[in-house]
């Protein structure tokens, strides 16, 4: 006889999503995002999901009603200063699925991948989802980029392919100590469950080329410069001290 099993849903995400610009398709571009998790909660590959949104009090006033009456979204005000680093801290921490990540809305990032990183997530305590189509970014952040991994790389003996688009098993992740509000804080979190020795798998994304314009913050001054002090300190603690989070 042959035992036939029911499917097993797959794993919960938090999704964690900054909003910036004041671009006109953002609330497409989300519900987007909403069909796309609808679709792999319909198919099980995904058992449930919830969009922690941060964004200004003037866009939560422009999205449309269907955005605000979903339970699945929950909207945190931030102010003009708020740097992606503490965005994402602070969604982890607020986190309550069993995994959580950031993606930007802003339709840069393929959905297709998302079901790849679902699948890997349910054994794996960390998914780092790479670019498959670096030529698709302009050339100084692909020389950015790549430099950044490879520094980051060798400072930490890994073997990562990206670090800024990752997903993280959330009992976990909550135990990193996080020291920055720069770019930097998706590094600390990817190191310490790095080398605190979680499985890890890497997927492929598609980066999708957009034409709305962006100030970002990464190559001022000042935020490389605290991007560089938040590596010394991890150093320090990673590889000097060799300490590590309990997984």
């Amino acid at each position: 006889m042959t035992w036939r099993h029911a499917p097993v849903d797959g794993p919960s995400v938090s999704v964690i999503v900054p909003v910036y610009e004041e671009e006109s398709a953002i609330t497409s571009n989300v519900v987007a995002l909403i069909s796309k998790l609808e679709d792999l909660k319909f198919k099980r590959i995904l058992s449930d999901y919830e969009l922690l949104v941060f964004l200004s009090h003037e866009r939560y006033r422009a999205l449309s009603s269907y955005l605000t009456r979903n339970e699945n979204i929950m909207f945190f005000e931030r102010d003009k200063v708020n740097k992606i680093g503490s965005i994402f801290s602070r969604g982890i921490r607020l986190a309550s699925s069993e995994y959580v990540g950031l993606l930007s809305p802003y339709n840069q990032v393929g959905l297709d991948v998302l079901e790849d990183i679902l699948k890997a997530l349910s054994n794996h305590d960390m998914v780092v989802a790479y670019i498959g189509n670096y030529f698709a970014r302009p050339w100084h952040r692909i020389i950015a980029s790549i430099a950044n991994t490879i520094l980051v790389n060798l400072l930490f003996n890994l073997n990562l392919k990206y670090y800024h688009l990752n997903f993280y098993r959330t009992v976990a992740v909550k135990k990193v100590k996080f020291t920055t509000d720069s770019h930097a804080a998706m590094i600390e979190a990817a190191v310490w469950m790095a080398k605190s020795g979680a499985n890890v798998a890497q997927v492929p994304f598609e980066m999708v080329p957009h034409n709305f314009k962006s100030k970002s913050r990464a190559f001022e001054i000042n935020n490389i410069a605290d991007i560089l002090k938040t590596y010394a300190r991890l150093f320090r603690q990673i590889m000097i001290l060799r300490k590590r989070i309990d997984l």
